[in-house]
């Protein structure tokens, strides 16, 4: 694969300091060799001998106390970007690969695309403008849209909002983001803040303790009137043996294959779902749907989104 857009010199690891230059910009960060180093887990001189070559390059300079791109070294980490956020997506919509693993997958098919494939996959996913975490995608033109977004731990207490965007790094933050079923489109409620700074809310039925450590990686939006949640709103995992319900949809956390399965087996809004039975273990349990019984495993029940009492399997 061939990388016709950036520099040919440019190597994986500048590429990569590219991209954190970027971010410093985007974000109002000086970036320094220390953060090159600790953004990248590098030994301090090999961050700077990387910086350096950039700069020998043309792609990149010292600037006061910092370090800056030049207007060709934007455009190649905007291109890195790109490509990065459009692989996120392919990953998100058209693998099984979990949302956990779409950050380290991406990042090693970022180095490997060309110029000609990324604009083909952007063609292919039909020209996203954000990525699954609510990043913006890069148009191929090189602009990369501004996001102005507010942090749960900016957000006043109290009423209703749409998680818009997670970071996904630190890495190890992002995965407990999702392990506990946090993902952009989530609309929360009852936002209250507790004295050591974690958060407490409610989120598709169930009650949400987030951490003071992850409230500034957490950004949020008003809701739109269409995202008004119903309160009633719950996820078929958690319906009793023997309840019925009718499905509001499919949480937005739910892509890939997995989604187009659960499509497959009719669960779509209005479908009528019954709770039969469940394993010894809890999971899997059978569901009757659409006239059949379906078996469904805990993980894959609670991307489902019902209305309890609303309606039966036929």
């Amino acid at each position: 694969m061939s990388s016709d857009r950036l520099p040919e010199h440019v190597d994986k690891r500048e590429e990569d300091v590219l991209k954190h230059l970027l971010d410093c910009e985007e974000g109002g960060v000086v970036a320094s060799v220390d953060s090159v180093a600790g953004a990248l887990d590098l030994r301090r001189p090999r961050a700077a001998k990387t910086l350096a070559s950039l700069a020998a390059s043309g792609l990149a300079g010292p600037r006061g106390d910092g370090w800056t791109l030049s207007a060709e070294g934007r455009k190649a980490a905007v291109e890195v970007v790109r490509r990065h956020r459009l692989m996120e997506t392919w990953l998100a919509r058209e693998t099984g690969v979990p949302a956990k693993d779409w950050h380290r997958a991406a990042h090693v098919a970022e180095h490997r695309l060309g110029t000609a494939e990324t604009d083909e996959l952007a063609d292919r996913l039909g020209n996203p403008r954000f990525d699954p975490h609510g990043d913006p995608i890069p148009t191929r033109e090189g602009e990369l849209p501004g996001a102005q977004r507010v942090s749960l731990a900016e957000w006043a207490e109290g009423g209703e909002a749409v998680i818009e965007h997670l970071e996904d790094e630190p890495q190890s933050l992002y995965r407990e983001m999702v392990r506990i079923g946090l993902h952009p489109g989530m609309v929360l409620s009852g936002i209250t803040r507790r004295p050591d700074g974690s958060m407490e809310m409610v989120g598709e039925g169930r009650k949400l303790e987030v951490p003071g450590s992850w409230t500034g990686l957490i950004h949020l939006a008003e809701l739109a009137d269409e995202q008004r949640a119903d309160a009633a709103i719950r996820r078929l995992s958690d319906l009793p043996v023997g309840a019925a319900c009718r499905v509001v949809g499919l949480s937005p956390a739910c892509v890939g294959a997995e989604r187009r399965r659960l499509l497959d087996l009719g669960i779509v809004p209005g479908t009528g779902i019954r709770c039969e039975f469940a394993s010894p273990f809890g999971s899997p349990r059978s569901y009757l749907i659409r006239g059949s019984m379906v078996g469904l495993r805990r993980e894959q029940a609670e991307r489902v989104l019902v209305l309890p009492g609303k309606g039966g399997g036929s």
